[in-house]
Protein backbone atom coordinates (compact mmCIF):
# COMPACT_ATOMS: atom_id res chain seq x y z
CA UNK A 1 0.00 0.00 0.00
CA UNK A 2 1.59 3.28 -0.81
CA UNK A 3 0.07 6.41 0.84
CA UNK A 4 0.69 10.13 -0.87
CA UNK A 5 1.28 13.78 0.74
CA UNK A 6 0.50 16.40 -0.01
CA UNK A 7 1.22 19.85 1.36
CA UNK A 8 -1.25 22.38 2.05
CA UNK A 9 -1.56 26.31 2.39
CA UNK A 10 -1.18 25.91 6.27
CA UNK A 11 2.02 24.77 7.43
CA UNK A 12 0.36 22.70 10.23
CA UNK A 13 -1.88 20.66 8.05
CA UNK A 14 -1.19 18.17 5.79
CA UNK A 15 -2.79 16.01 3.27
CA UNK A 16 -2.48 12.19 2.86
CA UNK A 17 -4.04 10.00 -0.29
CA UNK A 18 -4.25 6.45 0.55
CA UNK A 19 -4.95 5.85 -2.93
CA UNK A 20 -8.34 4.08 -1.87
CA UNK A 21 -11.80 5.15 -0.79
CA UNK A 22 -11.76 6.93 2.42
CA UNK A 23 -15.31 7.79 3.03
CA UNK A 24 -18.05 7.10 0.69
CA UNK A 25 -19.19 10.47 0.57
CA UNK A 26 -19.20 13.83 2.33
CA UNK A 27 -16.42 15.16 4.85
CA UNK A 28 -15.94 14.66 8.17
CA UNK A 29 -14.03 17.19 11.00
CA UNK A 30 -13.21 15.47 14.10
CA UNK A 31 -11.67 18.32 16.57
CA UNK A 32 -10.10 15.82 19.42
CA UNK A 33 -9.76 12.90 20.41
CA UNK A 34 -13.17 12.93 22.40
CA UNK A 35 -14.77 13.18 19.18
CA UNK A 36 -13.16 10.26 17.28
CA UNK A 37 -14.92 7.31 19.08
CA UNK A 38 -17.11 7.16 16.11
CA UNK A 39 -14.41 6.45 13.23
CA UNK A 40 -11.71 3.46 14.52
CA UNK A 41 -9.08 5.29 12.13
CA UNK A 42 -9.32 8.82 13.43
CA UNK A 43 -8.99 7.46 16.70
CA UNK A 44 -6.08 5.50 16.00
CA UNK A 45 -4.59 8.51 14.48
CA UNK A 46 -5.04 10.74 17.82
CA UNK A 47 -3.07 8.18 19.30
CA UNK A 48 0.02 9.67 17.63
CA UNK A 49 1.06 12.66 19.89
CA UNK A 50 1.27 16.00 18.34
CA UNK A 51 -2.08 15.74 16.05
CA UNK A 52 -4.32 18.20 17.06
CA UNK A 53 -7.14 17.56 14.82
CA UNK A 54 -8.39 15.64 11.46
CA UNK A 55 -10.38 15.38 8.41
CA UNK A 56 -11.48 12.58 6.46
CA UNK A 57 -13.05 12.87 2.93
CA UNK A 58 -14.33 11.11 -0.08
CA UNK A 59 -10.09 9.74 -0.58
CA UNK A 60 -8.34 11.63 1.66
CA UNK A 61 -7.35 12.76 5.16
CA UNK A 62 -6.35 16.00 5.79
CA UNK A 63 -4.39 15.80 9.30
CA UNK A 64 -3.35 19.09 11.88
CA UNK A 65 -0.93 19.21 13.98
CA UNK A 66 -0.52 21.18 17.56
CA UNK A 67 3.34 20.05 18.17
CA UNK A 68 6.11 18.40 16.23
CA UNK A 69 7.10 18.47 12.81
CA UNK A 70 6.11 16.70 9.87
CA UNK A 71 9.46 14.78 9.67
CA UNK A 72 9.26 13.05 12.87
CA UNK A 73 5.02 12.83 12.85
CA UNK A 74 4.99 11.54 9.10
CA UNK A 75 5.79 7.94 9.68
CA UNK A 76 3.92 7.55 12.71
CA UNK A 77 0.88 8.59 10.96
CA UNK A 78 1.78 6.79 8.11
CA UNK A 79 2.24 3.42 9.92
CA UNK A 80 -1.41 4.42 11.48
CA UNK A 81 -3.29 4.34 8.32
CA UNK A 82 -1.75 1.49 7.01
CA UNK A 83 -2.58 -0.82 9.90
CA UNK A 84 -6.17 0.38 9.62
CA UNK A 85 -6.77 -0.46 6.07
CA UNK A 86 -4.60 -3.28 5.85
CA UNK A 87 -6.95 -4.64 8.80
CA UNK A 88 -10.20 -4.41 7.04
CA UNK A 89 -11.81 -2.43 10.37
CA UNK A 90 -14.59 0.55 9.31
CA UNK A 91 -13.82 3.70 8.41
CA UNK A 92 -16.96 4.51 11.02
CA UNK A 93 -18.56 2.81 13.29
CA UNK A 94 -21.60 4.07 11.88
CA UNK A 95 -23.02 5.51 8.76
CA UNK A 96 -21.39 9.12 7.35
CA UNK A 97 -24.84 10.22 7.13
CA UNK A 98 -25.60 9.61 10.66
CA UNK A 99 -22.70 11.13 12.07
CA UNK A 100 -22.46 14.15 9.85
CA UNK A 101 -25.11 15.72 9.15
CA UNK A 102 -25.27 18.82 6.63
CA UNK A 103 -26.71 22.43 8.42
CA UNK A 104 -29.26 24.49 6.29
CA UNK A 105 -26.24 27.17 6.96
CA UNK A 106 -23.26 25.28 5.91
CA UNK A 107 -25.31 23.56 2.55
CA UNK A 108 -25.87 27.45 2.03
CA UNK A 109 -21.91 28.41 2.59
CA UNK A 110 -21.28 25.56 -0.20
CA UNK A 111 -23.68 26.35 -2.65
CA UNK A 112 -22.12 29.93 -2.56
CA UNK A 113 -18.43 28.48 -3.12
CA UNK A 114 -19.66 26.64 -6.31
CA UNK A 115 -20.79 29.74 -7.61
CA UNK A 116 -17.64 31.77 -6.84
CA UNK A 117 -16.03 28.76 -8.45
CA UNK A 118 -17.67 29.42 -11.69
CA UNK A 119 -15.13 32.46 -11.63
CA UNK A 120 -12.63 30.44 -12.10
CA UNK A 121 -11.64 29.50 -15.16
CA UNK A 122 -9.61 27.09 -17.21
CA UNK A 123 -6.83 28.82 -19.47
CA UNK A 124 -7.16 26.37 -21.84
CA UNK A 125 -10.22 25.52 -22.33
CA UNK A 126 -11.72 28.84 -21.51
CA UNK A 127 -14.91 27.73 -19.36
CA UNK A 128 -15.55 27.37 -15.72
CA UNK A 129 -13.66 24.87 -13.52
CA UNK A 130 -17.42 23.55 -11.77
CA UNK A 131 -18.80 22.89 -15.12
CA UNK A 132 -15.93 21.10 -16.28
CA UNK A 133 -15.95 18.96 -13.73
CA UNK A 134 -12.92 19.86 -12.12
CA UNK A 135 -14.43 20.51 -8.73
CA UNK A 136 -15.39 17.13 -6.49
CA UNK A 137 -16.07 18.59 -3.43
CA UNK A 138 -16.61 21.17 -1.01
CA UNK A 139 -17.32 21.30 2.42
CA UNK A 140 -17.31 23.46 5.25
CA UNK A 141 -16.07 22.95 8.79
CA UNK A 142 -17.69 24.70 11.96
CA UNK A 143 -15.05 27.52 11.76
CA UNK A 144 -15.75 28.48 8.45
CA UNK A 145 -12.73 26.41 6.94
CA UNK A 146 -13.48 25.65 3.25
CA UNK A 147 -12.02 22.74 1.95
CA UNK A 148 -11.83 22.47 -1.80
CA UNK A 149 -11.13 19.32 -3.48
CA UNK A 150 -10.28 19.53 -7.08
CA UNK A 151 -8.25 17.69 -10.29
CA UNK A 152 -7.09 19.15 -13.20
CA UNK A 153 -7.37 18.04 -16.87
CA UNK A 154 -4.40 16.09 -16.48
CA UNK A 155 -1.32 15.31 -14.10
CA UNK A 156 1.16 17.87 -14.60
CA UNK A 157 -1.36 20.25 -16.20
CA UNK A 158 0.64 23.64 -16.76
CA UNK A 159 -2.42 25.97 -15.02
CA UNK A 160 -2.93 23.45 -11.62
CA UNK A 161 -1.08 26.56 -9.77
CA UNK A 162 -3.22 29.06 -11.59
CA UNK A 163 -6.70 26.68 -10.73
CA UNK A 164 -5.82 25.75 -7.33
CA UNK A 165 -4.61 29.35 -6.45
CA UNK A 166 -7.65 30.81 -7.86
CA UNK A 167 -9.65 28.03 -6.63
CA UNK A 168 -8.45 29.41 -2.84
CA UNK A 169 -9.06 33.17 -3.58
CA UNK A 170 -12.50 32.38 -4.80
CA UNK A 171 -13.54 30.07 -1.46
CA UNK A 172 -12.11 32.61 0.85
CA UNK A 173 -14.19 35.68 -0.69
CA UNK A 174 -17.49 34.25 0.12
CA UNK A 175 -18.75 35.49 3.14
CA UNK A 176 -18.69 33.02 6.59
CA UNK A 177 -15.61 31.53 5.16
CA UNK A 178 -12.25 32.58 7.22
CA UNK A 179 -9.90 30.33 5.17
CA UNK A 180 -9.68 28.33 2.54
CA UNK A 181 -7.60 25.33 1.63
CA UNK A 182 -7.58 23.42 -1.74
CA UNK A 183 -6.91 19.31 -2.46
CA UNK A 184 -5.42 18.34 -5.45
CA UNK A 185 -6.52 14.40 -6.65
CA UNK A 186 -6.70 12.93 -9.79
CA UNK A 187 -8.66 9.52 -8.12
CA UNK A 188 -10.92 9.44 -10.57
CA UNK A 189 -9.10 11.08 -13.19
CA UNK A 190 -10.89 13.55 -14.77
CA UNK A 191 -12.58 13.06 -18.44
CA UNK A 192 -15.53 14.83 -20.19
CA UNK A 193 -18.07 11.99 -18.89
CA UNK A 194 -17.69 14.78 -15.75
CA UNK A 195 -18.84 17.78 -17.45
CA UNK A 196 -21.96 19.34 -17.24
CA UNK A 197 -24.42 19.28 -19.72
CA UNK A 198 -24.00 22.73 -20.65
CA UNK A 199 -20.34 22.14 -20.75
CA UNK A 200 -20.68 19.35 -23.46
CA UNK A 201 -23.23 21.41 -25.30
CA UNK A 202 -20.54 24.38 -25.82
CA UNK A 203 -17.93 21.63 -26.51
CA UNK A 204 -19.82 19.92 -28.90
CA UNK A 205 -19.96 16.36 -26.79
CA UNK A 206 -22.67 14.30 -27.49
CA UNK A 207 -25.01 14.08 -23.93
CA UNK A 208 -27.37 11.52 -24.78
CA UNK A 209 -24.76 8.50 -24.85
CA UNK A 210 -22.98 6.99 -22.06
CA UNK A 211 -19.53 5.69 -22.77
Amino acid sequence: MFIQTEVTSDPARMTFLPGREVLPHGTLTFDDRAAATRSPLAARLFDVRGVAALALGPDYITITKESGDWQHLKPALLGAMMEHFLSGAPVLSEPAHAAAPVSEATGKLVEEITQALRHVIDPELGYNIVDLGLIYHVDVDTDGLATVTMTTTSPGCPATGYLSDGARERAASVEGITRAEVTLTYEPRWSTDLMSDGAKAHFGIGTGRRR
